[in-house]
């Protein structure tokens, strides 16, 4: 039987922000300390989630970490079939990340390790043969999707244009495609856009209709060694989700998922994801277009001024939050983009910015987010006197009082903020204060 998830909802029926169990520590659980931000409990949504929060105590890995490879490996299961359309732009069911995290404690490959073991029960054939690694040049990505030559009887070509391709040394992809006349840069853009792909110097090697999603494992100080401005202004980058990953759990003696328990999984995903192959376009619902409108699309649009290696890396975050949602509701069997999924999505986005700005460290001059920024800056300036509710209510005037609390608690995410309550002459108020390593590790906005 399916794991449940219990969601508390507002009246509006979105998840509110109640304390994410998956990070907290738990009877019989050892969380370490996390040194870097934490992902909202809103990214575990719907079927996916559950699986997650399923697998969660069997395993060191990152609970982030395990959701977006099986965000990228259920779109690559799924294929070419589901799209949506965004402007004239026809986006696939494809999800890039990089996992960021230290050598030893990010426990990057127990994620994807955790995701193939569960893809080896629940679609075997597609782990056995749509899985290759070690990217080392366009014309060898190609080469595993290409067509056959029309002309000749012995090339024969590709039927199954699938692929999900998990990089675990992925600096050493990076420093490949920077060599001068490397065609893989080019081909990557082209496989995220879910473009047919060639190369100019090979006429004869060409492939239609690929549907390729990858993972990347880095550590951040490799990142930050191999990335250069040029590299992000190609835009190869940007079609990345960086996620930091670190270790959740201390499992001296773990043994990893009982059997019954994935099996019990693979039987519902195997249904979830040949069901979502036969899916055509993918539409929001009615609420979660309005949502998208009012809220999502601005917040994520960024500013005319937005500039820098972390305005540059997720460059593309409005229109990798609706193609998240698509995936999202694919993997929670549903054929419409409902407000939740994209919920899940705009969250995953605002940590994947999270996480690159504090991968990116001073490089980054900023969120991405221009409002957060603004909030941020003030909170910093006000000094040890705090920044009050009241005047992030002045600051932000004409948003709604929704819309600040989202603010604030993503504020409080930020390494060194933390919210307080401070008791005057009258209701308890609420100050923000920027202290790194004074106060405590993390704090959440009311």
């Amino acid at each position: 039987m399916p794991v449940e998830l219990h969601l508390a909802t507002d009246p509006g029926g979105r998840p509110t922000r109640a304390e994410n169990p998956l990070y907290d520590p738990a009877e019989g659980l050892q969380r370490p300390t996390r040194p870097g931000p934490v992902p909202e409990p809103e990214v575990f949504c719907g079927w996916v989630g559950e699986t997650v929060r399923a697998l969660d105590p069997t395993t060191e890995a990152d609970p982030v970490g395990v959701l977006v490879n099986l965000l990228s490996a259920g779109g690559a299961v799924i294929g070419p079939g589901p799209f949506l359309w965004i402007g004239n732009d026809r986006h696939p069911a494809l999800i890039w990340a990089l996992t960021v995290g230290a050598t030893a404690a990010g426990r990057k490959g127990a994620a994807s390790n955790t995701v193939r073991r569960l893809l080896k029960a629940a679609v075997p054939d597609f782990l056995a043969s749509n899985t290759p690694s070690g990217l080392s040049s366009g014309e060898g990505l190609i080469e595993q999707v290409k067509d056959g030559a029309p002309d000749s009887e012995k090339s024969t070509g590709v039927t199954d244009k699938r692929l999900w391709v998990v990089e675990s040394e992925y600096g050493i992809t990076m420093a490949r495609a920077r060599r001068e006349g490397s065609s893989l840069g080019g081909v990557l853009r082209q496989a995220w856009n879910g473009e047919d792909l060639g190369v100019m110097n090979r006429e004869a090697l060409h492939a239609t209709a690929p549907h390729i999603a990858l993972i990347g494992h880095i550590s951040p100080r490799e990142l930050r060694a191999k990335m250069q401005d040029s590299e992000l202004a190609g835009g190869t980058y940007n079609r990345f989700l960086p996620l930091f990953v670190h270790r959740n759990l201390l499992l001296p003696d773990a043994t990893g998922a009982p059997e019954d328990l994935v099996n019990n999984l693979a039987t519902v995903w195997r249904t979830v994801l040949e069901d979502a192959r036969h899916v055509g376009e993918v539409q929001l619902t009615t609420d979660a277009a309005e949502l998208w409108r009012s809220e999502v699309y601005p917040a994520l649009s960024g500013g005319e001024d937005d500039d820098g290696p972390l305005a540059e890396f997720t460059a593309r975050a409005a229109p990798y939050a609706k193609r998240t949602a698509m995936v999202y509701a694919l993997l929670d069997h549903k054929q419409q983009i409902g407000i939740e999924h994209l919920q899940a999505a705009w969250a995953l986005i605002r940590y994947a910015r999270l996480s690159a700005a504090h991968i990116l460290g001073p490089a980054a001059s900023s969120t991405g987010d221009p409002d957060l920024d603004k909030l941020a800056a003030a909170v910093k300036n006000a000094g040890p006197g705090g920044f009050t509710q009241s005047e992030v209510q002045v600051m932000f005037k004409r948003r709604n009082a929704a819309w600040r609390s989202d603010l604030t608690a993503r504020l409080c995410h930020l390494p060194g903020y933390v919210a307080a309550p401070v008791q005057g002459s009258g209701r308890p108020q609420t100050i923000y204060l920027y202290a790194p390593g004074d106060g405590p590790e993390r704090s959440e906005s009311p």
